[in-house]
Formats: C-alpha cells, sequence, structure tokens
C-alpha cells in the first residue's frame, strides 16, 4: 500500500509522509523506553524488595530465636533438645537467607549482551546493587556476631557474653536501617521510571495526535490505542495504590495484560497480599494482648522501650468464685473451654468501655483505665461501669457452665468479686530483653487486689476506693461499707460498695443505704443498741444484706469485749 500512495502523492505528501516515518519511529522509541523502564520496575525493583522483605524476615526469627536461646539457657530446667533444634533453626535461617541474596545478585546481573537496559537502568539497578551489598555486609555481621555470642555462652565465657549481648540488636538494627535504604531507593527509582514512563507518554499522545490529525495514518492511530491501553493499566493500577494507601487493603488490581505492566501490577498485587499479612499479624498479637497496644507498638517503636510515666489511673481485678468446685467436674478440655467462655465475657465487659486487659491470672482478670487509652476525667467512671456489666454477664455464664456440666450445678457457687482503685501509678513497658510488657504499677494496683479479697469478707460483689469514689463523681450509685487498714497499707481506707449507675435502678432496695449509713455512723460512735436497730431494719425488709450481717456479728463481739478509749473504728484485715 505505501508504494501505491507514494505513486500518488505529490512531493509535498512525500515530505510529510517521511516526517510520519520520523515521528512514528520517534514515537517507537519512546514506547521502547517506556516499555524498558517498566520493565525493570518488574523484573528488577519489585522482585529485589520482595526479595529484601524475605531477609527481613529471616532476621526478625534469627534474632527472636537467639532471645528465646539465651533465655531457655539461663533457666534452671534447661531443654538441650529445645536449645539443638532453636539453633538449628537459625542456621536454617542462615542458609536461606544466603539463597536470598545469591537471588538478589542473579537479579540485579547484567549481562554484557543485554542492550535493552536504558542508562537510567543501568544507574538504578547499580544503586540498588550496591546497596545490597551493604545489606549483606552488616548482615554477616551481625551472624558472625551471633556466632560469638554462641561460642561465649557453650565455653562459659560470661565477660565476653555479657560484652557483646548488648550489641546484638545494633546489628540488627543496622541491617534493618541498610533494607530501609533500599526500600527508599526502589521507591524512589520506581516513582522516577514512573514519571519518565508519564512525560513520554505525554509526548507520545500529543505526537500521535498531531500525525491523526495530519495524515490519519492506521498505523499511528494502533499505536496510540496501544498507549491508551497501557495507560489504562498504569491508572488502574495508580488508582489501586491509591486505595491501598487510602487503608483498603482488600485491594486487587486485575491483570488484563502479559506485558511489563501486567507484570507490575502481579508485583503490586503480591506487595498488598504482604500488608495484608501485617494486619494478619497485628490481628493475632492483638488476641494476646490488648490491640491498641500492639499498634502503638507498630507505629510507635519507642513505645517498646522500657521506661513508664506517673498518671493517675484506674485498675481493677475480677476473681471467679467457685472455680475449683468446677474444676473438679470437668475434664481439662472442657475446664479449659470454661474457662475461656469466663474470660470471654470478662474481657468483653472490659474492652466495651475501653479497658486494658492486662493479664489473666489463674480464673481471675486484671485490667487497667487511663490515658492513653482513655480521657484523664473518664477512666474511674467507666472502670465501674465495666464492672456493672461483669455482672450482667455473669448471668449467662453461669447458665453456660450449667450446660456444660449437663445441668448438674450441685452446690457449686458460681459468683464474682472485684475490686477498684483509682489513684497515681507507673504506667509504662517493663521487663527483660526477652520480653517486655506495658502494665501499670504502684500502690493503688496492690490496693484494688485487696479490694478484691476483700469482697469475701462482706460477701459484696464490687468494692471500689475512696478516689475511685470520687474521681467517678456523680455517674455511680455507692453506699460507704467500712474504713479498713489492708495488709500492707498502714493509712486507713474508706471503701465502698458499687451499687449501680446514676439514672439507673440500684442493686440495693429503697432506702436501704440510708438505713445502712445510719448504722455505720452510729456504730463508730460505738452506739450499739442503735447500730444493732438500723442494721436489722436492713435486714427486715426482708433481703440478705450480708455486710448488716457482718456489722451485727461485729457489734456482738464488741458488745461483749468492748474497744479500747482510743478505737477509731478501723477494721483491719491481716491477710492478703
Amino acid at each position: 500500500m505505501r508504494l501505491n500512495i507514494s505513486h500518488k502523492i505529490s512531493s509535498v505528501a512525500a515530505v510529510v509522509l517521511v516526517l510520519m516515518l520520523a515521528v512514528a519511529g520517534y514515537s517507537i522509541h519512546l514506547t521502547a523506553r517506556i516499555s524498558a523502564d517498566l520493565a525493570t520496575v518488574a523484573t528488577r525493583h519489585m522482585p529485589v524488595n520482595e526479595t529484601v522483605a524475605r531477609i527481613n524476615v529471616h532476621v526478625l526469627e534469627q534474632g527472636v530465636l537467639l532471645q528465646r536461646l539465651f533465655v531457655l539457657e539461663d533457666e534452671s530446667a534447661s531443654d538441650s533438645e529445645a536449645t539443638a533444634r532453636g539453633k538449628q533453626r537459625i542456621d536454617a535461617l542462615g542458609a536461606a537467607a544466603d539463597r536470598e541474596f545469591d537471588n538478589a545478585r542473579g537479579i540485579l546481573a547484567i549481562e554484557e549482551t543485554d542492550k535493552s537496559i536504558s542508562p537510567h537502568a543501568e544507574k538504578a539497578i547499580a544503586t540498588l546493587a550496591d546497596d545490597m551489598a551493604a545489606i549483606e555486609t552488616q548482615y554477616n555481621n551481625f551472624s558472625t556476631h551471633a556466632l560469638s555470642l554462641l561460642d561465649a555462652r557453650r565455653s562459659g565465657d560470661k565477660a565476653a557474653y555479657d560484652g557483646l549481648l548488648p550489641e546484638l540488636d545494633t546489628r540488627q538494627d543496622a541491617i534493618f536501617a541498610e533494607i530501609d535504604n533500599l526500600r527508599r531507593h526502589v521507591a524512589a527509582l520506581t516513582d522516577a521510571a514512573v514519571l519518565r514512563a508519564d512525560r513520554d507518554e505525554r509526548r507520545l499522545l500529543i505526537t500521535n495526535s498531531v500525525l491523526t490529525v495530519l495524515a490519519a495514518v492506521i498505523g499511528l492511530g494502533l499505536a496510540m490505542l496501544i498507549a491508551r491501553a497501557m495507560v489504562r493499566s498504569v491508572r488502574r493500577l495508580v488508582a489501586g495504590a491509591e486505595r491501598v494507601e487510602a487503608g483498603e487493603l482488600d485491594t486487587e488490581v486485575p491483570v488484563t495484560t502479559q506485558d511489563e505492566v501486567g507484570h507490575l501490577t502481579a508485583n503490586f498485587n503480591d506487595m498488598v497480599g504482604g500488608l495484608r499479612l501485617k494486619e494478619r499479624i497485628k490481628e493475632t498479637f492483638g488476641k494476646y494482648m490488648d490491640p491498641r497496644i500492639v499498634t502503638n507498638l507498630l507505629d510507635r517503636p519507642e513505645f517498646s522501650e522500657p521506661g513508664g510515666e506517673r498518671r493517675e489511673m484506674t485498675v481493677m481485678f475480677i476473681d471467679l468464685k467457685g472455680f475449683t468446685s468446677i474444676s473438679e467436674k470437668l475434664p481439662p478440655d472442657q475446664l479449659v473451654h470454661t474457662i475461656n467462655g469466663f474470660f470471654g465475657h470478662m474481657t468483653d465487659a472490659i474492652s466495651s468501655n475501653k479497658g486494658v486487659v492486662d493479664k489473666f491470672m489463674g480464673d481471675a482478670v486484671m485490667a487497667y483505665w487511663g490515658p492513653p487509652f482513655t480521657d484523664a476525667d473518664e477512666h474511674a467512671k467507666l472502670a465501674c461501669k465495666a464492672a456493672l456489666e461483669a455482672l450482667e454477664h455473669l448471668q449467662t455464664f453461669r447458665a453456660e457452665v450449667a450446660a456444660d456440666l449437663g445441668g448438674d450445678t450441685g452446690d457449686i457457687e458460681i459468683d464474682l468479686r472485684i475490686g477498684i482503685s483509682t489513684g497515681e501509678m507507673i504506667v509504662g513497658t517493663v521487663g527483660s530483653r526477652a520480653s517486655r510488657s506495658f502494665t501499670v504499677m504502684g500502690d493503688p494496683v496492690n490496693l484494688g487486689s485487696r479490694l478484691e479479697g476483700a469482697n469475701k469478707a462482706y460477701g459484696t460483689h464490687v468494692m471500689i476506693s475512696e478516689r475511685t469514689r470520687e474521681a467517678a463523681g456523680s455517674a455511680i450509685q455507692t453506699r460507704e461499707l467500712d474504713l479498713i487498714r489492708v495488709k500492707g497499707k498502714a493509712e486507713p481506707t474508706r471503701v465502698y460498695e458499687l451499687v449501680g449507675l446514676s439514672g439507673e435502678t440500684p442493686l440495693l432496695p429503697s432506702g436501704h443505704a440510708e438505713r445502712f449509713g445510719i448504722g455505720l455512723a452510729a456504730y463508730r460512735k460505738q452506739d450499739w443498741p442503735a447500730a444493732k436497730a438500723a442494721f436489722e431494719a436492713c435486714l427486715g425488709d426482708g433481703s440478705d444484706d450480708t455486710p448488716s450481717m457482718v456489722y451485727l456479728s461485729r457489734i456482738a463481739h464488741l458488745t461483749d469485749t468492748p474497744p479500747p478509749p482510743d478505737w477509731d473504728g478501723v477494721w483491719i484485715f491481716e491477710t492478703k
């Protein structure tokens, strides 16, 4: 057809045709450059990034295994087989990392006969090769240091071991720093390649548009269609990246071609899959500690450093009464299922009120409230609300236990005892090199534990400290129980029973708290007849009020054995 056209066109048309061919050649050059840039990204940048990610995982696993080996060997009853397996695993991870380094060198190798590599790409590959060499150097330093540590440990050279151990994390951090450096280079080089491709794409579109207007050449029209198809693929990829940036990790860009853009799209989908894996890791660890702590550990590395600060917070202890009787009637696997059900109910009550579950202790739960997880003025109120919801969950848990026992609950009394304390405590990260915990410590924490146990003496469910009562303010309903001195504290503590939230029906009958308060005031004045009459009135309405029974028993004892003249009305607990 070109021959037919060349016989019919004028000399001017011939010039136009020459121009068309020149521009077409230029278009082909631009397309080839775009393809080369994208090919470099798809076959060099992304695979190297994935390889480095796997090396990063191997280094992390080696670090964790080394820490576990050191902890295991510190224990009095060490498991030599577990130690041997751990060292074998470390060697296997080292071999895997070496293979990944070999793989990276293969990816970044440039054959002399490869003419498709552009100067930009060749320079970028050289940069990544230097980065990989730096990572490998730091990794070799880390491996050598780890071997020296293990040798010092096996030989019993404690001085050498103590001198080398603090540098282990430094060596590991050096690897991560070089990995981050490579990733930054990959991102920068990829962005530069995309920008060049976008610039060349615009030039190509303008050129093809001009040629379409001048000659409407079918070949150049097809080239434009191909370019537009490529643009659509790149734009879909960019749109997918924007959705991922917005947090939509379920994003998957369809691979519509088998070219470099298709490979790049497939690598992008693999990268998003890695991000989804990170979120699954966060979700998994969120089952072992509060998800808010996990998020802080991932987003703020300094959060994991040992240290703390003083803040006013609220702590709560929940203990399950009747667990021993339950454990005697259930097989181990069913018992674990039952106690997990109890923990689930308590965790629901705590979490729904912004609390942080600190730990599970046998059949007990410890939780706390306060900054940075709640506002400074709401932690006491939220803890009290969580305690009342825990009592509501208790009814459901009793039904579940009855179902587990086939209705044969017998004389098992399933109940809760809850202690809540508010005060200035230390909050932060504590622990050893191998194991750390974000927790709270201090005298208010110990008091909360004592108050949980003190419920037993009064037959109450929820006992709170005076400071908790003040901090919660008008949000809760309480009655004063006693002025007590718990074991480990010299100063007496005024304690209250939590009976409800403001605006809701309290757990006590109408007027009960007032009569009890009258009896308590008379008791402290040693007006035994008036106190006895008030506490008997609390029982006279048909209620089974154990605190009133406790005071009637005390009054009977104190009437027969009067207290000393300096008696201050404080009841002393000699045990925890």
